[in-house]
């Protein structure tokens, strides 16, 4: 039971920390990077559907992907991160923590790359386009960062369609910083996990794959 409550927790800190990112430092700026929440925002913004009810039948088809290709605990895990996303989304404020366009961009690629970090660490995932590099690494093994990078390759697109050219560009320019950011992260635990014990490295496996 205290596993089960300490893994719920860390699945609901995990979201936080990409709501985090979206409604405090990138989409007060209109940086619409990555994630369900930044399509939410890209569709409101051109064709005035509301953006929760993006997310949640964005969500509701990952989580049947995500029930039919992916192991049972996936989809327990990932139905928890789908359910309190959009929910989570809503009540934080969208409010500019920080005025400097660039710092933001940095900040909020930075923490939404965090969360999918510790998302993806206990086998987890809040839904929407953190789905697809699940599958992608189990099917195609192509490593998670990568497979970041390709899905929200729509975003980018979305951005110069609704925006310009401009607004694309910053989109793809934070995609890479979250790419980069989760190597980084990946790198780092992999480090940690070379330096343990034999007994605590075949636990440390069981959270992270090694790319």
């Amino acid at each position: 039971m205290n596993a089960l409550l300490k893994k719920q927790s860390l699945i609901l800190l995990g979201v936080f920390w990409i709501c985090l990112a979206l409604n405090l430092f990138l989409l007060p700026h209109s940086i619409a990077s990555a994630g369900v929440g930044s399509i939410g925002y890209l569709i409101e913004t051109g064709w005035g559907i509301n953006r929760h009810l993006v997310v949640w039948s964005i969500n509701l088809l990952m989580m049947l992907l995500t029930y039919f290709l992916l192991e049972r605990r996936v989809f327990v895990n990932t139905l928890i991160g789908s359910l309190s996303f959009p929910v989570m989304l809503a009540l934080l404020p969208e409010l500019m923590l920080i005025r400097f366009y660039g710092v933001s961009l940095v900040m909020g690629s930075f923490f939404f790359s965090l969360g999918i970090y510790s998302l993806y660490r206990i086998g987890a995932s809040n839904g929407g386009v953190t789905i697809p590099p699940l599958l992608l690494e189990k099917y195609y093994r192509i490593r998670k960062s990568t497979g970041v990078m390709l899905t929200n390759a729509v975003i980018v697109l979305l951005n110069l369609l609704i925006f310009s050219w401009k607004e694309a560009l910053i989109s793809a320019i934070s995609i890479y910083l979250i790419a980069f950011f989760m190597r980084t992260l990946l790198k780092i635990e992999q480090r940690q996990q070379k330096s343990l014990p034999a007994e605590s490295k075949k636990t440390a496996k069981t959270t992270l794959p090694v790319e």
